[in-house]
């Protein structure tokens, strides 16, 4: 062959490769950002959580390590986040496309490395495998705060390839670098890279076994390099609180420690099959069941853990395994379940693995002349790539994303609220009922979509709490699942605006909006309740204070008289005076957390039944406005009959003190006392 006709070979292979991967990147690029502001349809408490912790270190915070709860635990994605939210503003989109964006660096990084470590063709279909499987996608598209760490751990590896080249003399330090920097960078990022990157550690004492002359020109570099990615990775690794979900996913580990293997076991089956035969099954992050390949990508897969094996002298072939199974080891110890998440750090090598087997094949047949065969095999795989695509295209767009679970899971009525308030031409105070009202919870997810600063929620769970703005005008929005408790039901005169319906096979098909005066509603409810109580003894009108954060305004006892193993039903009424009187929130929480308690105790002042709960969260509570609160609880079977007390009070959630009792700025205890109860013995 001519020097000529080599160039031309070599342009024509370099005109092929890069359409190749220009069509490839364009069509994973499709996958990633077509309705991204609607599927998923809505968010997760941990992707609300993830835009938190983003929005804090966007408006200027330092990237905590240690939080109260919760997943942000890891500081570098807090500010690549921020820096997507810069760019996009602080919604929810921005961090879909924080998400989107590192998956298309993974696939990038996937070619890069496939093709440094193997050959062209085997970057192309890893990287092609990368752009289209669901897993992939679906895993692009989570506004999760791991999204940065399958791209990070895989540059690093490309950056060792880079450096461990043969033909490549020791000044290639810049690769050392970035395969150092890459490393640690994924190890602030998310648990499961810690895992995965014992791999590296593996394939080092593997060089000195296997490959002597390349580990003694390389071992010094790579020694340093891993010394390297510690030392910047320290700091957060020493940490406690880098731990977290380690310390609270060690179950199986902790039962065969004491000898029971079994849920080890159980898991690694369940994990193992994740490949062909039945994957995660949490909606959130897959379609239940559904595993990483069909069963002709799962021929070449296993066809390449063979191919692998018998080629472990090379150190491709073996550091692809070693990748595979310490990126595995997450879910081998926890099982099938969200394996979605805790596979992540091993993408790569996953889907590079059948694509090796798929060449190798190709070359066999183009070594035993079967030019004809190969090109045939060659064609059919990328038809078969087309169909994958199209797989996941229906699977992740129609059957996942449009079915009601999913939109159950993603909070789907909470989203349309959130569009609705962002619409509206209402603005001032809205009194938002929700399942979730506590943080981090289901105000982190309106936090996130809602963009008007001329609105002012108030959050409570209406089936048992209402809370009354102080003004003479609002609205009050309810869910379908959080509709107004019966009690209240009856007794507030509210007039509905309109009810807005979403789907009708939709999990919460429908939110309703009301328009009332808070103000005269809550005079009108006061009207007709009781308004004495008695602190040690001695009667005392209402309202009474509870310290200087809140006060007692009325009562309600549904039945003055019941049986033994029937329900109680006590109304309070509440006036917020200074919530920062509770003082700083504890460390343990995020914000103000209260409870408030009912219990009915006997002449021995044993509890025969109790309720502790509060329904209108403390964190949200705002000087001047009131709520209603509804205790609803049975009398033990096993009470004795006679006149029971019925005792009232507040404590604060973190440490249990009880909030005390003034009257004229003088503390008299630390509860009250309501109407008696009667129990009358079945």
């Amino acid at each position: 062959m001519t020097r000529s006709q080599a160039s031309t070979g070599r342009s024509r292979v370099f005109h092929w490769s890069s359409w190749s991967l220009i069509i490839i990147l364009l069509v994973a690029t499709f996958l990633r950002l077509y309705r991204l502001d609607e599927i998923p349809p809505g968010l997760t408490h941990d992707e609300a959580d993830t835009g938190h912790f983003f929005a804090a270190v966007y408006h200027g915070a330092r990237s905590p390590v240690q939080v109260p709860y919760g997943y942000g635990y890891e500081p570098l994605p807090m500010y690549t986040g921020a820096l997507f939210m810069r760019l996009f503003g602080p919604t929810d989109l921005a961090l879909r496309l924080h998400s989107a964006f590192f998956g298309l660096v993974l696939l990038v990084f996937t070619y890069l490395w496939a093709k440094q470590a193997f050959s062209l063709p085997v970057g192309l279909g890893g990287a092609a495998l990368v752009g289209v499987s669901f897993w992939t996608v679906c895993d692009s598209r989570f506004a999760l705060n791991s999204q940065p760490a399958p791209a990070l751990f895989t540059g690093a590896s490309y950056f060792l390839w880079l450096a461990l080249e043969d033909d490549a003399d020791n000044g290639r330090w810049w690769a050392w670098v970035l395969f150092a920097l890459s490393l640690s960078g994924s190890l602030y990022v998310y648990e499961a890279s810690r895992a995965a990157a014992v791999a590296f550690g593996l394939f080092f004492f593997y060089l000195a076994l296997c490959h002597r002359r390349r580990f003694g020109r390389h071992a010094a570099w790579f020694a340093g390099a891993l010394i390297l990615a510690g030392l910047l990775a320290a700091p957060h690794l020493l940490d406690p609180g880098a731990w977290g979900r380690t310390s609270t996913l060690s179950g199986p580990l902790q039962a065969a420690t004491h000898g029971d293997l079994r849920p080890l076991w159980r898991n690694i089956v369940s994990g193992l099959g994740t490949f062909s035969f039945r994957g995660d099954s949490l909606v959130t992050y897959n379609l239940p069941g559904r595993p990483i390949f069909d069963p002709a990508v799962s021929l070449f897969f296993y066809g390449s853990i063979g191919v692998c094996l018998w080629r472990w002298r090379k150190p491709a072939y073996a550091f692809v395994l070693m990748w595979l199974a310490m990126g595995m080891l997450p879910t081998l110890v926890l099982g099938a379940y969200t394996s979605t998440l805790h596979s992540k750090a091993a993408e790569a090598p996953i889907m590079v693995l059948p694509v090796l087997c798929a060449v190798e094949v190709v070359r066999f047949l183009v070594a035993r002349n079967r030019p004809g065969w190969a090109k045939a095999l060659t064609a059919g795989f990328v038809v078969w790539l087309g169909i994958v695509a199209a797989s996941t295209g229906y699977d992740y767009f129609v059957r996942w994303g449009e079915s009601p679970e999913t939109r159950a899971a993603y909070f789907h009525n909470l989203a349309a609220i959130t569009d609705y308030l962002n619409d509206t031409e209402y603005s001032g105070d809205v009194t938002l009922s929700s399942p979730f009202p506590d943080l981090p919870l289901d105000p982190f997810i309106a936090d996130m979509r809602v963009q008007r600063d001329d609105l002012a929620l108030r959050w409570c769970d209406a089936r048992r709490s209402l809370v009354f703005p102080d003004t003479s005008r609002a609205v009050l929005i309810l869910p379908s699942n959080t509709p107004l408790d019966p009690y209240l039901a009856q007794r507030l005169d509210l007039q509905r605006a309109e009810r807005v319906h979403l789907r009708p096979d939709d999990v919460d098909p429908y939110f309703a909006v009301f328009e009332w005066s808070p103000a005269t509603t809550l005079r009108q409810f006061l009207a007709s309740l009781t308004q004495t109580v008695t602190a040690k003894d001695i009667p005392l009108d209402l309202p009474v204070r509870f310290g200087d954060t809140i006060e007692l305004l009325a009562y309600e006892l549904s039945d003055p008289v019941v049986d033994a193993g029937e329900v109680v039903t006590l109304v309070t009424v509440w006036r917020i005076l200074d919530p920062a009187a509770l003082g700083p929130p504890p460390t343990t929480e995020y914000g103000y957390a209260a409870i408030i308690f009912a219990h009915v105790l006997d002449a021995s002042d044993v509890i025969v039944g109790q309720e502790d709960r509060l329904d209108a969260p403390a964190w949200g509570w705002h000087p001047g406005d009131a709520f209603v609160q509804v205790h609803r609880f049975q009398i033990k079977p096993d009470a004795p009959s006679g006149i029971h007390r019925l005792e009232l009070g507040i404590y604060t959630r973190a440490d249990g003190v009880r909030l005390p009792v003034l009257v004229d700025g003088v503390e008299q205890d630390h509860h009250v006392f309501l109407q008696p109860l009667e129990i009358e013995s079945q």
